[in-house]
């Protein structure tokens, strides 16, 4: 268990934009909710063509989740088609997680799995084209090589045709991206030579590229199914306007997925009783052949249904638009913040531009040093956002493992999404939310936490060269070797609150200190281990001996220089006791003795009083004592003789 309130289930799957995921989430959190279980969807992001740097990154994820805090594990293998990423999620399965695990739409895992059977599904759609079509010259537009459901349909298309004695062109199989992109490629694959050569149908592993496919064709000035008969697989509506209907295999996947939950929760009651938990099985769901107008088939499409679908169509078209010109300004915005407040505050404005979102957290890495740029074991709690109200930023540190804090739960059972943030080798923390009742998330859902993974690098670019500016700035008026300030140090301190001092007629005091001997201990015991160790001790002295709020400054040499505010004659010989004090203690196991000539000077501030002359009065009586103590140690000596 995560959370104290109820079981937990983690939802492992890529990208939460497309259709099957969009089912994926609506099916498992409805289901969730009525078994009584928490769910947390941990979404990574990552296109197989895209291999950047950012997708890489998302594999962390595998790591981050709290594996073995789950009381059900439902996974989607099949979506994590990045190079690296399946074998990321099996590493996790195997070593990490100590629950039931129920795997949707994959045949080869070695786990629990619900699927359609791929090996069957599309039979009968070849058949229909094979036998009731008369179709001899077919081709098959693959995924790319390697994806499990594309090559099992392959097969299946391979054992067709054998079987009816058809023969398979050179040109048969193409290699797609089941995905809409690389369509114009496939048309010039197939339509490149003479019309003869061409196939008579081409059947697509899946619905997008079948769609991509056709609209490639048509605005070629062909036409489907006249000029060639096109299929697909998945029966995904409203993946194009195309007046043609697709002719494809559907698959049930809310059955699938009420199917995968049932099966997860019987595991897990069964593991809450402390019995043994029965070897994995595999459900083999069966495929719905659809046939519509792209195979030839005399089905007329309803102008009403082509009407709706633009309708909605437009709608999602403005939705869109409202959406990027809202994620535009929310990026400029975020991307102004100068602090992490500043950052909430963004988030706060915007909650109008994003209805759907409910509850909202930002959670950031810490170490000892703060915020760190790398996964941690503890996070901070900086943006809080519960039933659309303000939650400030609480900064609550906890344990990266409970996801949350205790403040997240709610009585009845809750479904959040998790999202990593991170930009290039920084990994800042991560986002949480939770949607409004019967909502999920978007295709903006992705973009949402990328801008504020950007905002979070930039803020931190922003820190680390104030903080650069800042140490080349105090290196620059402080003195190296003492570490206390430096002559302009102390002038541009001071020079910032002078005027105030002067207006309020500010009792204040500079002392003027001159180390004593620093030639002879320099001589004596040389620079390093003598002089440069008298002057650090006398700055330490200083230190020990100033009231807060006080600025003390080498000025140079073996001179240095003291301002203490709201200072009367008692707090000057104060600080003069605690100075020789200090120096007393040292020079008791000290190699040699360390001593500096004091002289102090009480001033009320007022108009026309400066810097310079406090400064030079209190050098005056500095070497009035330097002289004094020199005439008492001369007489001194005369005396011993």
């Amino acid at each position: 268990m995560i959370t104290n309130k109820r079981r937990t289930i983690g939802v492992f799957m890529n990208r939460a934009d497309t259709d099957f995921q969009a089912i994926a989430q609506r099916v498992t959190q409805k289901r969730a909710n009525e078994l009584g279980y928490d769910v947390f969807y941990f979404f990574t992001v990552g296109y197989r063509d895209s291999l950047n740097h950012y997708d890489v990154q998302e594999l962390a994820m595998f790591n981050f989740a709290p594996a073995d805090k789950l009381d059900g594990v439902l996974v989607m293998p099949d979506s994590y088609d990045m190079p690296g990423f399946r074998e990321g999620l099996l590493d996790m399965l195997e070593n990490r997680v100590k629950c039931p695990i129920v795997c949707v739409r994959d045949s080869r895992i070695q786990y629990n799995s619900v699927y359609t059977n791929d090996n069957d599904a599309i039979r009968p759609l070849l058949a229909h084209l094979m036998d009731d079509h008369g179709y001899k010259k077919i081709a098959f537009q693959a995924g790319y090589e390697g994806h499990p459901d594309s090559e099992a349909r392959l097969r299946c298309y391979l054992q067709e045709m054998e079987k009816r004695g058809l023969p398979i062109p050179e040109n048969a199989v193409y290699y797609g991206t089941m995905w809409t992109k690389g369509a114009d490629k496939a048309y010039e694959h197939y339509f490149s030579g003479p019309k003869e050569e061409w196939p008579e149908a081409v059947v697509c592993a899946n619905d997008y590229m079948a769609y991509a496919l056709i609209e490639e064709v048509i605005a070629h000035g062909y036409s489907v199914p006249e000029d060639v008969a096109i299929t697909g697989f998945d029966n995904i509506e409203n993946v194009s306007l195309s007046r043609v209907g697709l002719t494809t295999v559907g698959q049930d996947y809310k059955k699938m997925l009420l199917t995968a939950m049932d099966m997860l929760d019987e595991l897990i009651q069964t593991e809450a009783r402390g019995e043994e938990l029965p070897p994995y099985r595999h459900v083999h769901l069966d495929g719905r052949f659809v046939k519509r107008h792209s195979c030839g088939c005399p089905v007329e499409e309803e102008k009403e249904d082509y009407v709706l679908k633009i309708q909605n169509y437009n709608k999602t078209l403005r939705t869109i638009r409202q959406r990027e010109v809202s994620q535009t300004y929310f990026s400029i915005e975020l991307n102004a913040a100068e602090t992490y407040e500043n950052l909430h505050s963004t988030v706060i404005r915007k909650l109008p531009d994003i209805p759907a979102l409910r509850d909202f957290y930002l959670c950031l890495f810490t170490d000892e040093e703060g915020y760190a740029e790398k996964m941690t074991d503890n996070v901070k709690l900086i943006s809080l956002v519960q039933d659309r109200e303000d939650g400030g930023s609480p900064g609550l540190v906890f344990n990266k493992n409970t996801i949350l804090p205790s403040l997240a739960e709610r009585d009845e059972p809750q479904a959040f999404y998790v999202h990593l943030l991170h930009q290039r080798e920084s990994m800042f923390g991560y986002t949480v939310i939770q949607y409004q009742e019967d909502q999920t998330p978007s295709m903006f859902y992705m973009h949402w936490n990328i801008i504020i993974s950007i905002a979070l690098r930039n803020l931190n670019s922003q820190f680390k060269l104030e903080a650069l500016y800042e140490e080349r700035r105090r290196s620059s008026i402080t003195d190296v070797l003492t570490g206390i300030y430096n002559r302009r140090g102390f002038e541009e301190l001071l020079f910032s609150q002078w005027q105030n001092l002067c207006m309020f007629k500010k009792n204040v005091c500079f002392i003027s200190l001159d180390l004593d001997n620093l030639k002879a201990i320099n001589d004596t015991y040389g620079h390093l281990t003598g002089g440069d160790l008298a002057l650090k001790t006398i700055a330490n002295a200083i230190v020990h001996a100033a009231p807060a709020g006080s600025i003390a400054a080498r000025f140079g040499g073996d001179e240095y220089v003291v301002f203490i505010p709201d200072c009367d004659e008692q707090g000057a010989q104060l600080f003069r006791r605690k100075f020789e004090a200090f120096l007393r203690d040292y020079n008791h196991t000290a190699r040699f003795t360390v001593g500096a000539s004091i002289g102090a000077a009480v001033f009320e501030l007022g108009e026309g009083l400066t810097m310079s002359h406090c400064i030079h009065e209190s050098d005056e009586l500095m070497y009035q004592e330097k002289k004094r103590r020199h005439a008492e140690l001369r007489q001194h000596r005369m005396n011993l003789r």
